[in-house]
C-alpha cells in the first residue's frame, strides 16, 4: 500500500512539470535545417519515505525496485511533455541508472546551435529543480539527475548531472543574491 501511494504521490507530483526556457515562438516554427537558440524544460518529482531492498537487476546495473517503480511514475507525464513540446523536441524519455539516477533525455526536433554553457545550463537545472530535488533525494539517498540534450542528428549537446552538492550550491548563490 505504501508503494502504491509512493507511486501515485510521484506521479501527481511529476504532473507538474514547468518550463525554463529561452526559446522565442520563432523558434518553434523553424525549418529542420535553420537553428534555434537552447531551451530546456525541467522535471519535477516528490515523494514520501520508502521501505524496499529489493534489486532489479539491468544492463547498466542494480537499480532499488521502489526507485524503478518512481521512474516508471513518471512516463505519463513524460508523454504528457512529448505533446505539449512536440514542435521543439522530436523524442522525450525519462529511464533509471544505477543507482539511483534518474535519466532525462531530450531530442530536438531542429538542429541547433546552443547558446548558453554547460556550467549555466547546469546551474539553472539545479536552481529550477532544487525544492523537489531535496524531497526525493530524502527517499533516495544517492538520487541525481542526469539531463541529456541531443540535436536532431543524435549529436549530444549537453550532457549534465545534477547532484545534490549542485543544488546546495544554486540555492546557496540565489541565497546569497537575493539579499
Amino acid at each position: 500500500m505504501k508503494k502504491i501511494l509512493i507511486t501515485t504521490t510521484l506521479a501527481l507530483a511529476l504532473l507538474s512539470l514547468g518550463a525554463c526556457s529561452k526559446k522565442s515562438d520563432a523558434s518553434h516554427k523553424s525549418s529542420s535545417s535553420s537553428t534555434s537558440s537552447f531551451s530546456f524544460p525541467s522535471s519535477t518529482s516528490s515523494s514520501s519515505k520508502v521501505s524496499s531492498s529489493s534489486k532489479v537487476e539491468t544492463p547498466t546495473g542494480n537499480i532499488d525496485s521502489s526507485f524503478q517503480k518512481a521512474v516508471d511514475a513518471t512516463q505519463p507525464t513524460v508523454a504528457t511533455m512529448k505533446e505539449t513540446y512536440k514542435d521543439t523536441y522530436s523524442d522525450i524519455t525519462a529511464t533509471a541508472e544505477a543507482p539511483q539516477t534518474i535519466v532525462y533525455t531530450y531530442t530536438y526536433r531542429n538542429q541547433i546551435t546552443p547558446t548558453a554553457t554547460k556550467e549555466a545550463v547546469a546551474k539553472q537545472l539545479a536552481t529550477a529543480t532544487a525544492s523537489e530535488f531535496n524531497q526525493f533525494s530524502a527517499v533516495f539517498p544517492n538520487f541525481k539527475e542526469r539531463y541529456i540534450y541531443l540535436n536532431s542528428d543524435k549529436s549530444e549537446l549537453y550532457n549534465i548531472l545534477v547532484t545534490k552538492e549542485d543544488v546546495t550550491a544554486a540555492q546557496a548563490s540565489s541565497a546569497s543574491s537575493s539579499k
